[in-house]
């Protein structure tokens, strides 16, 4: 089969969902439905290469887990080694919640084909004023044909996003990535010690030492300890299943303040009935609330905002053993 492709640096694009391949309606982000983005809008950033866009599998960030992994590296593999057609390079844009785990994936199962990849998202909608869309994708084009110029190969698989305190986009390893914090950083590049720290305070005095918080803290020492069910934030991490015998659930959120809105809902609407208290955190306390989030809230979970996943733990062994 003869390629579509006419120049000599054919690009394969995957979009597989996320932030980057959102929209904003009156309800929240929800991941676009539809044909992909065409090659003309990558073709309009970087003109150095010829584009094809695919979209084996779309789905957003926070509800990924090894199978639509597995869809998404399937379909990759076999638009790469389609007879006819010889890719230089791969851009995958994916959302950035789980992108850690989905880099870990593709670096073990994409390096192969011995071509450079790369993968990158954003935390704000494409269409959305400030996005860090078009720096991010801007980056991984520049980081692509650098390697392509000098037949880097596999040696160049990696993954762009905006550091937060630098506002730029910055590369890292794929094989290095971790799983973004509440700022959406998948690795720190500054000593932040000192830099972030709670605003729920007042006048400078710590509400713990207020006085519903001696009493939290006489009842707590008195009772005997309680079990707290944690949902971590990893794809496909929870089974189905009820809450019984545990004194409170705590899920723990993505840095977008989002998490799975297929599977928790039962266990969620459960919690409920049997008067269990579900907490959801950390959540950035203000910018884009995704539809998942708000789902979770609905069916009765609390999102607990202003302070990290330790300190929201910490609340509900108090609050609830």
């Amino acid at each position: 089969m003869k390629s579509p492709l006419n120049k000599k640096n054919n690009l394969l694009v995957a979009l597989l969902g996320g932030t980057i391949g959102s929209g904003k309606n009156p309800e929240g982000i929800v991941t676009l439905s539809g044909d992909p983005a065409g090659a003309d809008l990558f073709d309009s950033i970087d003109k150095r290469f010829c584009y094809k866009v695919i979209s084996p599998v779309r789905y957003s960030s926070e509800n990924a887990d090894a199978s639509t992994y597995k869809q998404a590296i399937l379909g990759i593999l076999e638009e790469a080694k389609r007879p006819g057609t010889k890719y230089k390079g791969i851009l995958i844009l994916h959302g950035t919640d789980s992108m850690a785990f989905f880099a870990q994936v593709a670096v073990r199962t994409l390096s192969q084909l011995k071509i450079p990849v790369m993968i990158t998202g954003s935390k704000r909608p494409a269409d959305e004023d400030k996005s860090d869309a078009l720096k991010n994708v801007t980056l991984a084009l520049g980081i692509l044909h650098a390697a392509v110029k000098d037949g880097t190969g596999a040696r160049t698989f990696g993954v762009v996003y905006e550091d937060s305190y630098t506002g730029k986009a910055v590369y890292m390893d794929a094989k290095d990535a971790e799983t973004a914090d509440i700022n959406g950083d998948m690795r720190s590049f500054v000593d932040r010690s000192g830099k972030e720290y709670i605003k729920f305070s007042k006048k400078g005095k710590s509400p713990f030492a207020s006085e519903e918080y001696m009493k939290k803290t006489e009842s707590f020492i008195k009772r005997e300890a309680g079990k707290i069910l944690v949902i971590p934030a990893v794809p496909g991490a929870y089974i189905p299943g009820a809450p019984d015998g545990f004194k409170a659930v705590l899920i723990e959120c993505y840095h977008s303040g989002t998490a799975d809105d297929k599977n928790l809902i039962s266990l969620v609407r459960k919690a409920k009935e049997a008067g269990i208290p579900v907490l959801m955190g950390p959540a950035p306390e203000d910018g884009n609330i995704y539809t998942s989030r708000k789902v979770l809230e609905q069916e009765g979970a609390k999102v607990i905002s202003g302070m990290p996943f330790e300190g929201i733990w910490a609340e509900a062994v108090i609050d609830n053993a």
